[in-house]
């Protein structure tokens, strides 16, 4: 599965557009409010694409940290952070098993987590380690995890007309029930809530107790 996302994305980094879904563009702008922002904060991004939420983001936070398995996106990151002259961000190559394989995360003290629109390319056990090692590589520093994403508040075949809208595949993409995506916290020291976009999208907050 790495292999092919890869390749998709390196051979898109060049011409993609993040905003061209109008339903990822919307749960973007949602993480980053409830993000909350704030001058000390550290965060990482995960599946960053071109970087342009944690670029938007590196305005009101300490330093930014952008994760990407594509070569391209991460180039592309990189060049459109100094196209924006912004010092305080970085990005580089990593998957979601293995987000710190080209820098050292637990060093960073990271305090707060966000993916969006990019879980959904792993299966509900792949997504359950993901989430672990966020909690993991955060430590006692990590406040906050917020996933936007693709998640099943209804049954995905009640809205078959609208999966070129939010950008679901059935083909590749491997979206989670919400239910599911909640019980992956169960044993884990973080209250959950979910804010519903639309019944085949939604946001994830995950706070420390």
């Amino acid at each position: 599965m790495d292999n092919d996302v890869k390749e998709r994305f390196d051979n898109a980094s060049k011409e993609y557009v993040t905003d061209r879904y109008i339903w990822r563009y919307k749960s973007a702008q949602l993480v980053n409010k409830l993000l909350n922002p704030n001058i000390n904060d550290i965060v990482l991004d995960i599946g960053c694409g071109t970087g342009k939420q944690i670029i938007e983001l590196s305005n009101y936070i300490k330093l930014g940290i952008g994760i990407d398995i594509s070569d391209g996106m991460v180039e592309q990151a990189t060049e459109n952070a100094r196209n924006e002259k912004r010092e305080n961000v970085e990005f580089n190559i990593g998957t979601f098993d293995k987000p710190d394989e080209k820098i050292n995360l637990r060093e960073t003290h990271i305090t707060k987590v966000i993916s969006n629109y990019a879980l959904h390319h792993l299966n509900l056990q792949e997504k359950k380690k993901a989430i672990e090692k966020m909690v993991d590589l955060g430590g006692q520093s990590l406040q906050m995890i917020i996933i936007g994403d693709l998640m099943f508040f209804e049954d995905p075949d009640k809205h078959k007309s609208e999966f070129d809208i939010v950008g679901y595949g059935p083909g590749g993409d491997q979206p989670s029930t919400v239910e599911e995506l909640v019980e992956c916290f169960a044993n884990l020291p973080y209250n959950v809530e979910v804010h519903k976009l639309h019944p085949l999208v939604g946001v994830l907050v995950a706070s420390r107790k």
